[in-house]
């Protein structure tokens, strides 16, 4: 800061000015006016040693502050944006990960006619900050600190490109990721779900199979592995009709070999209990904790958890646990059978009763009013009162069919089986020396995957997919994927002190807007940002700050290793 002087058009009185140096948008050296003092002969009159204090007055102003004397009516401020600072963060951690090396290596091999880098920035920042179709993004890439220059044919291009290399840049993820965080892949966890398309005509990809949201649309199934600290460690896409529990073997064959995976211990929910897939972990000596249905087992097993014997209860009796081992007899992938060892961990909780039974009553209100008024049956295509009530039209006692006429007959001994299994809950496991809480606390890290599934599908707003060709298909989950690893990632930098959707708003929110030559005013930020800007070392906490503050704000992130 410094005070210049400069004499007024007519030459009559010396203007008094305080001014500062700066740098502009291009790196040139400008100067700009911060304050005007007025006339130089007047102020004088009223203190002769005015010019000497002002100038002692500016020699002292710290560097980082900003005056700032707007004129409103010389700023056209509806012609100037909100500018999104937030995804410094996110690209801090892209930058860490390497993507940006991993993709010029790539560029450089082809002559592309596009930058693949910018534009999957763009994307996945997009992705975490504005979910939105690829056009919305393309539109709206002028919201940034840093403007991109992406077309939106370029996106669609890139699409494909990004589906050649979505196996090797997983894989090279996986590397930084286990380099930087010491990713322990010895416990992973591995889900299925499905993501429907704005679109009603099938191909090899997209096809009509059980969708989870009960959409009519085609569907595409996305297996998922995470690691213990539930940052993504590889996807893979199968078309719409595979079965979930299909999906485990290819899957962990083509990881197995690309990764070099040692021993896991794998979690899943009962959708991929099979003898086929326990049989093959079994036979790469791999391990598997996974749910079991208790309803829907044999005899034997009801009997055996229901058994009063062995259970401890907790002291408030809301609780009890115990486990056993059995030998399973199964049919591996080749249809012969198995016999698994395993260790069943059972248990029974009185929240878990309770929702069972309140679920019950809205039942049994359902099955009183069919066999009350059988007509209304047919209408019911509720699985849940089906179970228990079946149509006959034959006279029991004569065997004759009976026209016209429709008996409904309740299975009461299947309900009050059902009715005494409420509340119980079992896991299987092949590790034999776990005991039951270890056995429970590695079960329950499933939620992670359930969890992940949920941040694709809502927060990162995955689908519905609006892309139709099956490359571009291929890029958009990849970039779903690298957008979730960004976010896990900043989220485990926080020890999971926030959840991602509020991270999202934080990042956001982050936004600067130009109101004069150099000079930014900044919106106030929440709590969670100032945790993120603690967590890595800096601070903008300020009203109003220069071009070059926030372009030495951005510089400490993207270098805080």
């Amino acid at each position: 800061m410094y005070i210049r002087l400069s004499k007024g058009s007519t030459g009559k009185f010396t203007k008094v000015y305080l001014v500062e140096g700066y740098r502009d948008e291009n790196g040139k050296s400008k100067q700009r006016i911060i304050k005007k003092y007025g006339n130089l002969e007047e102020l004088q009159k009223k203190d002769p040693n005015i010019l000497e204090k002002l100038k002692a007055e500016a020699k002292k102003i710290p560097k980082n502050t900003v005056y700032v004397e707007l004129n409103l009516n010389d700023l056209n401020i509806d012609m100037e944006k909100d500018k999104n600072y937030g995804y410094f963060f996110l690209e801090q951690i892209y930058k860490k990960l390497e993507i940006d090396t991993f993709l010029k290596k790539i560029s450089s091999k082809s002559n592309y006619k596009y930058d693949l880098n910018e534009i999957m920035k763009l994307l996945v920042y997009g992705r975490i900050l504005n979910p939105a179709s690829k056009k919305t993004t393309v539109k709206h890439q002028d919201e940034y600190f840093e403007e991109f220059n992406v077309t939106l044919d370029s996106v669609y291009d890139s699409l494909t490109e990004f589906d050649e290399i979505k196996e090797d840049l997983q894989f090279h993820l996986n590397e930084k990721v286990t380099e930087i965080y010491g990713r322990d892949a010895t416990l992973v966890f591995y889900d299925v779900t499905n993501y429907y398309f704005a679109i009603e005509k099938e191909d090899e990809l997209k096809r009509n199979g059980v969708s989870k949201e009960k959409r009519k649309t085609p569907i595409v199934q996305m297996g998922l592995l995470i690691d213990n600290n539930g940052l993504p460690i590889a996807y893979k896409l199968f078309s719409g009709n595979t079965s979930d529990i299909s999906t485990l073997i290819p899957f962990l064959q083509d990881m197995r070999e690309k990764y070099k995976l040692g021993r896991i211990i794998l979690t899943a929910d009962k959708g991929l209990n099979s003898g086929k897939n326990l049989c093959y972990l079994k036979q790469q000596n791999d391990g598997y904790i996974v749910s079991q249905k208790v309803r829907g087992a044999k005899k034997a097993f009801k009997e055996k958890v229901l058994e009063e014997k062995g259970y401890k209860y907790n002291k408030s009796g809301t609780f009890k646990i115990k486990s056993f081992l059995q030998e399973r007899k199964v049919k591996n992938e080749n249809g012969e059978k198995e016999i698994l060892k395993e260790k069943v961990v059972c248990f029974w909780s009185k929240n878990y009763d309770d929702r069972e039974k309140n679920k019950r009553e809205k039942l049994e209100i359902r099955i009183k009013e069919y066999l009350n008024n059988p007509s209304k049956f047919k209408s019911s295509n509720k699985y849940g009162v089906k179970k228990y009530i079946k149509e006959h039209n034959v006279d029991e006692t004569t065997g004759e069919i009976q026209d016209g006429k429709t008996v409904l007959k309740f299975d009461n001994d299947k309900y009050e089986n059902d009715l005494a299994l409420d509340g119980y809950y079992a896991i299987i496991t092949s590790e034999l020396n776990l005991n039951e809480k270890e056995v429970i606390e590695k079960y329950r890290g499933l939620w992670k995957i359930e969890e992940s599934f949920k941040v694709i599908k809502s927060d990162l707003q995955g689908r519905p997919v609006y892309v139709r060709n099956n490359d571009h298909v291929e890029g958009h989950f990849l970039i779903c994927f690298i957008a979730l690893l960004i976010t896990r990632i900043l989220e485990l930098e926080l020890n999971h002190k926030y959840s991602i959707r509020k991270i999202q708003e934080a990042l956001k929110n982050a936004t600067c807007r130009k109101i004069e030559r150099g000079i930014y005013s900044l919106n106030k930020q929440d709590k969670v940002f100032r945790e993120i800007e603690k967590k890595y070392s800096v601070e903008l906490n300020y009203k109003y700050i220069r071009l070059e503050q926030l372009r030495s704000y951005k510089k400490d992130i993207i270098h805080n290793v």
